[in-house]
């Protein structure tokens, strides 16, 4: 939007120069116009935003009565194809959002944040991106700018939604102290982070083990003494489950991106989790994409 100002409005009276009052107030209400379409870009502008996706759900209230659907999917990066139509497949579920688990993009690049948010602007469901190691990998500037926060968290209803930033590897301090102050709960809490711990077989591809400063042994201590219902993962290509201290944690890496089967663990096929909460608790199922 483009308002033109006038510098000044005179009127000329009996050879003297006025100052029109009236001309005056409509500049300055004019000011005001323009500094406001400078200042507040359009929602579309910033598709990708945590926090203005997390308002757009709050904004929604028809999941506070009855329950509600949420989808998660993980590593879609350059599959743009199977990305599309698994997120055209996932709008039938009518969710209130999507929840990505980080690798959106190859390498952190700016142009490659404006092709994701270019490839999902049309689509009419809030996107709550979790920080990957891909999509941090040579620069941050861009993750920054386009999503804004590594560790985040917000409620909605009775539930609580965490996400923590193992993308360099492991958990720093400052992951693990967010983690203690918002666990600290009586809501039903959803935990994600990208990289899954280097326990059991997921240990061929996960974040760093305790050894080498990973911190994730220390990370589930917390979570399995704290109210968590699912935590959810990326990184493996692929989808699988595992329960880690009496929570189940689900690795939905199926987004787009070239699968892995040579682990010979899990599905190793596209798809996303469907995630349903109710009166009666909380459900998930693995939905593989339609042929």
């Amino acid at each position: 939007m483009v308002i033109c100002l006038p510098v000044w409005l005179l009127i000329r009276v009996q050879g003297n120069i006025v100052m029109n009052s009236i001309a005056l107030a409509f500049a300055g209400v004019l000011l005001v116009l323009a500094t406001l379409s400078i200042s507040i870009a359009p929602a579309s502008a910033v598709p990708l935003s945590v926090r203005e996706n997390i308002h757009t759900i709050w904004a929604d209230k028809t999941g506070l009565d009855g329950g509600f659907t949420f989808i998660v999917i993980g590593d879609t990066r350059e599959g743009d194809k199977v990305h599309l139509k698994l997120l055209k497949q996932a709008e039938a579920y009518e969710p209130l959002f999507i929840l990505n688990t980080g690798d959106y993009v190859s390498n952190g690049y700016q142009k490659e944040y404006e092709h994701y948010a270019g490839l999902v602007q049309s689509l009419r469901i809030p996107i709550l991106n979790v920080v990957g190691n891909h999509d941090v990998a040579k620069e941050t500037a861009a993750f920054d700018r386009h999503i804004g926060l590594r560790n985040w968290y917000f409620d909605y209803g009775n539930c609580r939604f965490i996400s923590l930033d193992n993308a360099t590897g492991g958990f720093s301090r400052e992951t693990l102290d967010f983690a203690r102050k918002y666990l600290h709960t009586d809501k039903t809490c959803f935990v994600a982070f990208h990289k899954p711990p280097a326990y059991d077989r997921w240990k061929v591809h996960s974040m760093d083990s305790d050894g080498s400063g990973g911190r994730g042994g220390e990370m589930m201590e917390l979570i399995a003494s704290s109210n968590v219902a699912l935590v959810f993962l990326g990184h493996i290509h692929l989808y699988d489950e595992m329960e880690i201290g009496g929570v189940p944690y689900v690795i939905s890496g199926g987004g787009g991106a070239g699968l892995y089967k040579k682990y010979g663990f899990g599905k190793a096929e596209y798809g996303f989790v469907v995630v349903k909460v109710g009166p009666d608790g909380v459900s998930h199922e693995w939905i593989p994409l339609e042929k």
